[in-house]
């Protein structure tokens, strides 16, 4: 009986002691976190509080194999490279002589145009490839350790505002020709490369499937005294790009976003002023966005949507996309994002910071300048939090 009244007093005694307690209750390692009800929320800000923001290039490089975009071309900051490869050429093993061969790549609608350049006078070289190359894990710093020949293979090239245009030496597309019936011979492709400072585009790639506008190879040739034309449909390609930005660089007012480079943004702000396990009502992180970048660079094209990840390894990178914000464009350059789970997990965690991305960083090849914590105060990232201060029992 004795028991019986010993285990009520317990119970009576929790009860009285979460009394005044909301019924929002979070457990956290050995700690029961409440909200008391006579607590109010308090506001943050980096900017009022003066908090420190911190940010950092970080660059991945990433290959665009399976992407319906290729990117193509060199700007002041950056350089892409891309690699094609055509297969099936059966029929020209045999002919007599190869009159011509034309690749037709379609141009998308990105471009990135320095100023005073002209999109249109881009000149390229092209090699073919001496190693086999995979498209889904090949990086720009690949391009230094595979091989590739030292003869242009293209012998003139015509940019349009639809297509990309490149002719190719014959003894180049015998050779790939010769691959399919003589194993001793390999038809690994080639890569084209920018010879100048004109600017930059996209075009689609083997992965958009659409009628007209996947890469085409036409070899036009003799065979048996009989003019023959063979079309032959990309099979295998990747764009890569130069990682390093040049003046860009983390002690400037930028920071720089793109796809297909794999440019991202680390931003990290102290958050020792809010208490840790606090309850986040909502936090919102305002970015400033330059379209216009460095002098001389040239618009860039505008991006709609950036995304923030909760970084969870910062030795690696890694982070979580269970928990993403989505910046929405707002008036005066910024993207809005609401980061209110993302703020509660770092607050009862580790604070790594985001990682800022463009949205979607394989099927588009878009840039965009982000103001970073160099840049006067007015453009600095900006992180506001409403939190409710929490008792620990």
């Amino acid at each position: 009986m004795k028991q019986i009244i010993k285990s009520f007093s317990w119970i009576a005694l929790a009860a009285v002691f979460l009394t005044g307690c909301t019924s929002k209750i979070n457990q956290t390692g050995s700690w029961l976190v409440s909200t008391d009800s006579s607590l109010v929320p308090v506001f943050f800000s980096s900017v009022n509080d003066s908090a420190k923001v911190t940010t950092s290039e970080v660059n991945f490089g990433l290959a665009m194999g399976t992407s319906t975009s290729l990117l193509l071309g060199k700007v002041p900051w950056t350089e892409a490279d891309l690699l094609i490869r055509f297969s099936a050429l059966d029929p020209v093993d045999s002919a007599e002589t190869i009159l011509s061969t034309t690749i037709t790549l379609q141009r998308t609608t990105y471009v990135v145009q320095p100023a005073a350049e002209d999109v249109h006078q881009l000149q390229f070289a092209g090699f073919s490839m001496d190693t086999v190359w995979n498209a889904s894990t090949f990086t720009w710093d690949s391009v230094n350790a595979i091989g590739y020949g030292t003869q242009n293979i293209i012998t003139s090239s015509t940019i349009t505002d639809t297509s990309v245009v490149l002719q190719i030496d014959s003894s180049a597309v015998r050779q790939w020709a010769t691959a399919t019936q003589d194993t001793n011979v390999k038809n690994n492709g080639f890569i084209i490369r920018p010879q100048n400072v004109s600017g930059m585009l996209s075009v689609y790639g083997p992965a958009y499937a659409t009628s007209g506008y996947v890469p085409e190879c036409t070899v036009v040739y003799i065979k048996g005294g009989v003019l023959d034309t063979t079309v032959v449909t990309l099979s295998y390609a990747t764009s890569v790009a130069q990682t390093s930005i040049g003046s860009v660089a983390p002690s400037g007012p930028y920071s720089f976003v793109q796809a297909g480079t794999g440019e991202r943004m680390n931003l990290v702000f102290d958050l020792s002023r809010v208490p840790k396990y606090a309850i986040v009502n909502q936090a919102t992180l305002v970015l400033t966005t330059d379209s216009v970048g460095q002098a001389g660079y040239g618009k860039i094209l505008a991006i709609d949507t950036l995304a923030a990840y909760y970084v969870s390894d910062p030795s690696t990178w890694s982070y979580n996309t269970t928990n993403a914000a989505y910046g929405y464009p707002a008036a005066g350059g910024r993207n809005l994002f609401d980061v209110t789970t993302i703020i509660q997990h770092i607050l009862n965690t580790q604070n790594y910071g985001f990682l800022i991305t463009e949205y979607s960083e394989l099927d588009n090849v878009n840039a965009r300048f982000v103001y970073n914590g160099n840049a006067p105060d007015s453009l600095k990232p900006k992180l506001v939090i409403t939190y409710t201060p929490t008792t620990r029992r």
